[in-house]
């Protein structure tokens, strides 16, 4: 009796482009694993330049405050002053 087996070769041209892909597609997870570190760097800058800003608007708020407080000292000043020129001037 006669055995029908097949003997199947696989032509290295296909085993070229199977190296070609795994080359590939190592490639492209490399650039893709670099922009994921790029992205999470971005992502924290962004996340520490908010918090900043949020911390410098309340210092000035607190300033703004001061600053009107200076402001009516200021023109109670300019009252008085002009008060005692009047007076001056009287003299």
């Amino acid at each position: 009796m006669r055995e029908r087996r097949y003997n199947y070769t696989t032509p290295t041209s296909f085993l070229e482009l199977i190296n070609f892909y795994e080359m590939l597609l190592k490639k492209k997870q490399g650039t893709i694993t670099d922009q994921i570190e790029r992205l999470e760097k971005g992502l924290y800058t962004m996340d520490a330049t908010t918090n900043q800003v949020d911390l410098l608007k309340e210092k000035l708020v607190l300033t703004m405050e001061e600053v009107e407080v200076e402001k009516t000292k200021t023109n109670e000043l300019i009252e008085i002053v002009t008060r005692e020129a009047a007076i001056a001037a009287k003299e």
